[in-house]
């Protein structure tokens, strides 16, 4: 399975976890490195790993050739940008940005609106730190002059994006605001069916039979005038037996109080965040 949807689905169930502790402070040593091939460097390093972790859940969900395998934010911004993939807007499922030159600090987009986009981050914390200790959902104002951009990864089923001048393009939906992806509608199923009278057959048995009222079948034969006068060969028209409808009750997660950690030196050779 791939998407966009996957992609915040597999990101969302990190939210909680936390990075390595030790000598008194969070290490950024992590689990998601070790399991994107060529990227255990950076938790062996202890290097930031919020673009790490967007290449993990890229991987996770079927997504890995739609973003750039890196700890680097800068060099994600501009793997976007040699696409053409690269926009001011928001989207759904996008890689967004931070910091002078969105080079700073990266996340993924699960919803947006005209102020704010919502996102999953990892290396981050309560405050929205760059550098913080575990994966977190995060409100980020869209104008405020760190939010500097988003990459648009193309997904199967396109994107879903405030940028107008994609409207219309594509491989994109325009919304201007949007809780996830924009959904690809399968032809509506029939609510009905038909039936074919046979000798014996009643509208009360055809009601029992289907599930359904006596004069729902009415309903949807208007031109029955009288019940008792059905033929056989007739057609009739059975509405679809009701269902009866469930909810769900959310279960609020706890996040733990943020711990200020020690930020390693970035190596000279594997460019990250900082």
């Amino acid at each position: 399975m791939s998407g966009a949807a996957e992609l915040i689905r597999i990101a969302k169930a990190e939210v909680g976890y936390k990075e390595g502790f030790s000598n008194g402070h969070w290490d950024n040593k992590e689990k998601y490195a070790g399991q994107v091939p060529g990227m255990a460097w950076v938790s062996a390093g202890g290097y930031p790993w919020c673009a790490l972790f967007v290449c993990w859940a890229a991987l996770k969900s079927g997504n890995n050739d739609l973003f750039p395998r890196t700890a680097s934010c800068a060099y994600a911004l501009d793997w976007f940008r040699q696409k053409g993939r690269f926009s001011e807007y928001p989207a759904i499922g996008a890689q967004v940005l931070f910091g002078p030159n969105g080079g700073t600090h990266t996340g993924i987009v699960y919803a947006y609106d005209s102020t704010y986009v919502y996102t999953v981050e990892g290396n981050t914390n309560t405050s929205g730190s760059p550098e913080g200790n575990g994966v977190y959902l995060r409100k980020r104002a869209r104008r405020d002059a760190y939010t500097y951009g988003y990459g648009l990864p193309k997904f199967p089923e396109g994107v879903t994006t405030a940028d107008p001048a994609l409207k219309g393009k594509p491989g994109f939906t325009y919304a201007a605001k949007a809780t996830g992806p924009a959904a690809k509608h399968a032809a509506p199923k029939s609510t009905v069916k038909k039936v074919v009278v046979k000798s014996g057959m009643t509208l009360s048995s055809i009601a029992v039979a289907a599930g359904v009222t006596l004069a729902s079948i009415l309903t949807a034969n208007p031109s029955i005038k009288d019940p008792d006068t059905i033929r056989p060969g007739q057609t009739i028209t059975v509405p679809a037996k009701p269902s009866p409808t469930a909810t769900k009750k959310a279960t609020p997660k706890a996040s733990a109080k943020p711990t200020k950690k020690a930020t390693p030196k970035a190596s000279a050779t594997k460019s990250t965040c900082k």
